[in-house]
């Protein structure tokens, strides 16, 4: 923890670089297992084609949006306040 100039603590947040890098690798850690599930025998079952649909795609697209617009929509927040 880290003193804040009006004397509170709170936690110390990782910084921007570190984020984004980890960011990217788990954005392209997912489309690695999204892959993987394309060209799987898993492609077959139901409910696994459903996990993917509802849970996997969703959360890759956001994930690449985010890295995309991300720091434009961090300015603009920031901006806005």
């Amino acid at each position: 923890m880290r003193a804040t100039d009006d004397g509170r603590r709170s936690l110390v947040t990782a910084s921007f670089p570190w984020r984004r890098s980890t960011h990217r690798a788990a954005h392209l850690l997912l489309a690695l297992a999204l892959g993987a599930f394309l060209y799987s025998p898993l492609r077959t079952v139901p409910t696994a084609v459903l996990a993917v649909q509802a849970v996997g795609f969703p959360l890759l697209a956001l994930s690449g949006l985010l890295l995309w617009r991300g720091p434009r929509l961090r300015r603009w927040y920031r901006d806005r306040s």
